[in-house]
């Protein structure tokens, strides 16, 4: 039946925004295992780096347009998970300048570093006109004021030779001949000037009257010399198949993990989260490695431990390889976790700030947990656990009083051990709240892998710990004042009873109970706390709130600690969960992202000012997305795996009936379910509060984009999930058995119903 779509290419479609180009301040950021770039609201390039050699190739690549002498003036610029592009001209005379750089998970150095604009011109006149093409090319790396993140200046000082070979012109750094950029289009320049660092190119054709023109440019670059970017810039000439291509992987990962609800933001949220996840993945020297500021090569342990947690529900192969990087270069002899490394040196030096403990050691304990629990396996549990034994116990000897202690009289960083390490003239140390309940909940998992490889001793051992350390910071770390936790209680013994977001900590780990765990849920989600775009670091009651200083750390908002206290509320009052999903990603679809700066459609931003919501971060925070993705799958869905089973308690609102997720990586396959009033169908058994119907999928596809299916033979039957987002009248098909089972029907927005195969017409073939 025409118009009939695999319920598996649903997509919501492949997402996409488009905004006047005057509402926008920047553009996006792209990447892929070995290049990333940064683009302007005009879809002109900022920045081109790659991951071998942490080196920025290309500083500015712009692109302009005449049209008989006329300047053509961008329009509206689109975004799409694997490009950007700007519509140029009028009704009569369009040029779209889309940017992408290749995209493929298994791609070689020389299939993805390179930079492709592709250009589309139509003339819809009845008259010829002459198209002009100008490009303005700096080579290594310009400051931009349009990103947080700034090249350093060895990189904007270098020198560059520029020589011209037929249609393409080779750009190599003095100094350093393998570092090499080829510029290159099938297209012959009309003229062209090298003058200092930078390249102007211009082009001119004659585009006849209704008639159509497509043309790529693009820039190859390799750290290893000629030949082999001229391998890249051939291959970079497929520019169409190479976007294809592109597509075709992002419509991969988008499939993956996919999370349906009658809520259309926070889907849309949830599918735009796993586009930037995988846009900061990248292969470097060293090996797999994630930075928490792009593009750079250095690995912070600690925002590790927590990307892990989304990326082992999209690219778990990827996961693997941070743990393994972590494994090789991260451990102290001792077994404490450093704070960061920079993934290209040939043997990455371990920088740990002088801490004897931080946040990153327990977190990457739970991080090997988490991956044994949802991809690792049974295989996976002794590789993990002698990771996990280490580390916990560097952790158990950093004891005092029954409290784990850090000694760092510093400020900032060098005094600072939790998440929130940079703030000047601020130190927090001791024994705090935050870095104990992590290292209870890490000795206690390593207890639990203990159990499940038999080493009984060893079990007890860390169990008895983690209940000590329990015990501990129930006793020693309450607030007095508050009726909650200190903050910390510092090395000269001193209490603090700072309320700030950090209280989410022993909640999210299993140490606050009852009144207290009610206590502190309420005044994180309280007004002084609560906004509309997320949770405050400070409350703006504490005597050193400040919406803006520190990085927003003091009082400003990150969105990653609305996401942790969505998810311990999510018990009590779903419908905050929901509302925090929606405060999350609300930002990043904005009508007009120039009123909040920082902010591009479809990234999630870092941080904001406490009281305006300006972004004052990375426009496409890192970690943002992964924290988003887990929050979907662990916080909505409810989704909780254990060593021996997995359990799923949905946190539903009242409002909704319904929820599906599809193709969730579990234990070395997958799993789909849907909710439906009260009960859940799921193709694995799962504990679970609701009633459980397991069943086998059946193929079934819908003819709408806003709608979803599912297919289950249960056994007795084959029923059939339907659910659409929008007011539609929805087609679906069942393909069962060698036959085809067909129904229309009507749904409203947020609406789905549960039909039986035998409620279809079945089609005569």
């Amino acid at each position: 039946m025409p118009g009939i779509i695999s319920s598996e290419k649903l997509l919501m479609t492949y997402p996409s925004y488009t905004y006047p180009v005057h509402t926008l301040f920047t553009g996006s950021s792209l990447g892929n295992r070995y290049t990333f770039a940064q683009l302007d609201a005009e879809t002109n390039l900022k920045g081109l780096w790659g991951s071998l050699d942490n080196q920025f190739y290309v500083g500015e690549w712009n692109i302009d347009f005449m049209v008989d002498d006329v300047a053509l003036r961008p329009t509206v610029t689109n975004f799409f998970p694997e490009s950007q592009s700007t519509i140029w001209g009028s009704d009569t005379l369009k040029i779209e300048k889309q940017f992408f750089i290749p995209f493929d998970p298994n791609g070689t150095p020389e299939e993805l570093q390179a930079g492709i604009f592709i250009l589309r011109c139509e003339n819809r006149d009845s008259v010829k006109k002459e198209i002009i093409i100008r490009h303005s090319i700096t080579f290594p790396a310009v400051p931009s004021g349009l990103f947080t993140k700034k090249p350093l200046d060895a990189q904007t000082k270098k020198e560059i030779t520029i020589s011209a070979r037929d249609n393409h012109c080779i750009a190599s750094t003095v100094g350093a001949p393998n570092e090499v950029r080829i510029f290159d289009s099938e297209k012959q320049w009309h003229q062209y000037e090298v003058i200092d660092n930078s390249l102007r190119v211009e082009y001119r054709f004659i585009l006849e009257a209704h008639t159509s023109e497509v043309t790529s440019f693009s820039i190859a670059f390799s750290p290893y010399g000629e030949e082999k970017v001229n391998n890249t810039s051939k291959h970079a000439r497929n520019a169409e198949e190479l976007l294809r291509q592109a597509i075709l992987e992002y419509s991969k990962i988008l499939n993956t993990s996919l999370i349906v609800s009658p809520d259309p933001i926070i889907n849309r949220g949830i599918q735009w989260a796993k586009v930037n996840t995988v846009r900061v993945q990248h292969h470097y020297r060293c090996g797999f490695g994630f930075t928490n500021d792009p593009p750079q090569d250095i690995i912070v342990i600690r925002d590790l431990g927590w990307y892990l947690f989304g990326s082992n529900y999209l690219t778990p192969e990827f996961s693997r390889g941070l743990i393994e990087f972590t494994e090789w270069f991260a451990y102290y002899e001792g077994g404490k976790l450093t704070e960061y490394l920079h993934a290209n040196e040939t043997i990455p030096e371990k920088h740990d700030y002088k801490l004897n403990i931080n946040d990153g050691t327990p977190l990457f304990v739970y991080g090997l947990y988490h991956y044994a629990v949802t991809q690792g396996g049974k295989s996976f549990l002794q590789y993990a656990y002698l990771m996990m034994k280490r580390a916990c116990d560097w952790i158990l000897s950093q004891r005092k009083d029954g409290l784990v202690y850090c000694y760092a009289d510093g400020t900032n960083v060098w005094g600072i051990c939790s998440w929130r390490n940079i703030i000047d003239d601020y130190n927090l140390t001791g024994a705090v709240t935050e870095i104990n309940a992590e290292c209870y909940f890490a000795l206690a998992r390593t207890a639990d892998v203990a159990a499940a490889l038999g080493n009984s001793e060893d079990a007890k051992h860390y169990r008895l710990a983690a209940q000590q350390l329990k015990n501990a910071i129930n006793t020693q770390l309450v607030s007095s004042q508050t009726g909650m936790y200190v903050l910390n209680r510092s090395n000269d013994g001193v209490l603090h009873h700072d309320v700030t977001g950090d209280l989410i900590f022993p909640v999210m780990f299993d140490i606050a109970e009852g009144s207290v765990r009610t206590k502190i849920l309420e005044k994180l989600t309280d007004d002084d706390m609560w906004t509309p775009h997320g949770s405050r670091t400070v409350s703006k009651h504490e005597k050193n709130y400040d919406p803006d200083f520190g990085y927003q750390l003091v009082g400003g908002v990150w969105p990653n600690l609305t996401a942790w206290t969505a998810f311990c509320v999510r018990r009590e009052k779903p419908e905050k969960l929901v509302e925090a999903m929606q405060n999350i990603y609300a930002l990043s679809e904005v009508e007009r992202p120039v009123d909040y700066v920082n902010v591009v459609p479809g990234e999630f931003p870092e941080r904001l000012h406490g009281e305006t919501f300006v972004s004052r971060g990375m426009a496409m925070s890192p970690w943002m997305p992964p924290t988003y993705l887990w929050l979907a799958i662990e916080g909505l869905l409810g989704f909780q795996p254990n060593l021996d089973h997995a359990e799923i308690n949905p946190a539903i609102p009242s409002s909704w009936k319904w929820l599906a997720v599809k193709n969730v990586p579990y234990a070395g396959s997958s799993f789909s379910l849907f909710v439906h009033d009260g009960i859940m169908y799921s193709t694995i058994p799962v504990h679970s509060d609701l009633e459980v119907i397991t069943g086998i999928t059946v193929e079934s596809f819908v003819d709408l984009p806003t709608a979803t299916t599912i297919a289950l033979n249960t056994g007795k039957e084959t029923i059939v999930f339907v659910a659409s987002t929008a007011d539609s009248i929805v087609t679906v098909r069942v393909n069962e058995k060698a036959s085809v089972f067909i129904k229309t029907l009507s749904l409203t927005a947020g609406e789905a119903q549960l039909l039986s195969i035998s409620d279809f017409q079945k089609q005569i073939t």
